[in-house]
């Protein structure tokens, strides 16, 4: 939920500087100054830190779709509503670490399991701890992407433990 805020901030911070851009650019090419202005607009983003190592791969998801949509910079930076999109795109994208609805990527399996070795009520299970693991993992890789959107989904995920509550007493 925090990295999607934060993306969100950095679309609005974004689209709120309005820049005049009228040198060659394409929809498909823009113009290297074009380019410029852009890298120059998202180092500016202190939001886009939250991505950790993965602020380059955002920023140039973020380009290469800005890219494909816009005829320019100016253009992208006029469409707020768009570029929000497209922003939230390129986050679930990069956050998703190649996970798909059904299978998650080792990556994100990795950090729910890191993620349940920190939630100490867990050790209340006793033997059933590792049984109720593996039913909240099946279960939120069955109903989500990916961790990311699991981990933003409070109610969901919150439901989806209930059910191997329930799961783990029969």
């Amino acid at each position: 939920m925090k990295i999607r805020n934060s993306i969100l901030m950095a679309v609005i911070i974004f689209t709120s500087l309005i820049l005049i851009s009228c040198n060659g650019s394409v929809k498909g090419k823009w113009s290297e100054s074009d380019k410029q202005k852009f890298y120059k607009e998202m180092e500016g983003v202190k939001e886009l830190s939250n991505f950790g190592e993965n602020k380059k791969k955002w920023i140039e998801c973020y380009l290469s779709k800005c890219e494909a949509n816009y005829s320019s910079y100016y253009k992208a930076d006029t469409d707020e509503k768009g570029a929000e999109k497209i922003a939230l795109e390129c986050g679930d994208e990069i956050l998703s670490n190649g996970s798909v609805k059904g299978k998650w990527s080792e990556s994100d399996k990795q950090k729910f399991y890191k993620e349940m070795e920190g939630v100490k009520e867990l050790s209340n299970l006793g033997e059933n701890k590792k049984k109720w693991i593996e039913c909240y993992l099946s279960k939120c890789e069955a109903n989500y992407s990916s961790y990311n959107k699991a981990d933003t989904d409070e109610k969901g995920a919150e439901k989806i433990a209930l059910e191997c509550n329930d799961d783990i007493i029969k």
